[in-house]
């Protein structure tokens, strides 16, 4: 999102008015990419995976905004009951006990689950302060509606500046989500980018890397199609999740079967064998000259015997080098690692508001205790 709020490159002509839709399918895909652009690579076709693979304990919809019959305004949200409790120290959510449920609210989410950031479409010949001002009375009202506890802007980073600071200007709390994170490729050759790292990290992972290669016969393979291999990455993902600390979102099997269907040459699986058994994969999207690792699903058997972290790892640093692909972004979580393995952080942030003014209060009161960035502290 860019420009100035307070500017109109365009007389304006035409009544403003607002809709909320609930599914993509309502929303041509040439207004979608008018809006958004054709270069976002967590588009049109991830949104519509999300849709058709995501746990029905979130929904999804679309604020629409119309001047006459042309659209300025396209705004992704999704509502989800959300446990404050999730985000707070264990020892605290001990604490409270039975109390937790109380703490739990139904929470619209102004955004995208998994993405790496905030997105929204609005016309760049609007007056974007006053197109703010009215959709937000829209969600307000929708909001009221809905029995909804509060708003969130969610995954905003320093690419939305103006967006901040008109939000920022309406007394929204803003809060430090969990970061994600990025390495540009400048080396040549995994052996440059390994030379690049710190001495005790280079000597660690050329350990690991040989170390695994004794014990495994591991192979990798790119492919777009996983239907035969469905009951795998379902098993490999369930695995991951399972182990997680914190569970956001939930993810079907129809979403891994799709994703490739609805981003065709964008996702990518890489498929890691022991033999002819299924280890590890890692879903990728991949656009121009950067590569998002999106999720990952490991056997935890052999996990740790075989270092698969590391091991996939730098199979897709290779693979970026070799495809000429600059920016490699492992997304989320375990930053120990990331950080050790030359990733940089990118902040991002929550922007919040609860529409009681005494539970308004309290997340005030509270902030330090619940910032999203408690669920992984970065070491």
């Amino acid at each position: 999102m860019s420009g100035n709020f307070c500017h109109s490159t365009m007389e304006e002509t035409g009544t403003l008015n607002f809709t909320i839709t609930k599914s993509l399918k309502d929303i041509p895909r040439q207004e979608w990419d008018q809006l958004f652009g054709t270069g976002l690579i967590e588009g049109y076709g991830y949104m519509k995976t999300l849709e058709e693979g995501v746990a029905k304990d979130i929904s999804f919809g679309y604020l629409v905004g119309k001047r006459g019959e042309r659209t300025i305004l396209i705004l992704p949200f999704f509502i989800m009951d959300f446990s404050f409790a999730m985000l707070m120290p264990q020892f605290l959510r001990n604490a409270i006990g039975l109390f937790e449920c109380l703490l739990k609210k139904k929470i619209i989410f102004l955004g995208t689950p998994t993405t790496e950031g905030f997105s929204m479409g609005i016309s760049s010949e609007e007056g974007r302060e006053l197109v703010l001002n009215k959709a937000m009375e829209e969600l307000w009202t929708f909001s009221k509606n809905e029995k909804i506890a509060g708003i969130v802007f969610y995954n905003l980073s320093s690419k939305d500046l103006e967006l901040s600071q008109y939000l920022k200007a309406k007394n929204f709390l803003k809060m430090e989500a969990m970061p994600t994170t990025s390495i540009d490729l400048k080396a040549a050759s995994l052996e440059e980018y390994i030379r690049s790292l710190s001495k005790n990290t280079r000597k660690d992972l050329k350990k690991k890397l040989r170390r695994s290669q004794e014990l495994a016969r591991l192979r990798t393979e790119l492919r777009d199609d996983i239907s035969g291999i469905i009951d795998d990455i379902d098993r490999l993902y369930a695995e991951n999740f399972n182990r997680a600390d914190v569970h956001f979102e939930t993810l079907t099997r129809d979403f891994f079967l799709n994703i490739c269907r609805n981003m065709p040459g964008v996702a990518k699986y890489f498929i890691t064998y022991d033999n002819e058994k299924i280890v590890a994969f890692n879903l990728c999207l991949v656009k121009d000259s950067v590569l998002i690792d999106k999720f990952v699903g490991f056997d935890y058997s052999v996990a740790l015997k075989y270092s698969l972290y590391y091991t996939t790892f730098c199979h897709n640093i290779d693979w970026c080098i070799k495809n000429g692909v600059r920016v490699y972004q492992p997304g989320f979580n375990g930053y120990h690692a990331k950080l050790r393995l030359g990733a940089k952080l990118v902040p991002l942030y929550i922007y919040a508001k609860a529409f009681n003014p005494f539970l308004d209060a309290l997340i005030r009161m509270f902030k330090p205790l619940i910032e999203p960035k408690n669920m992984d502290p970065v070491p």
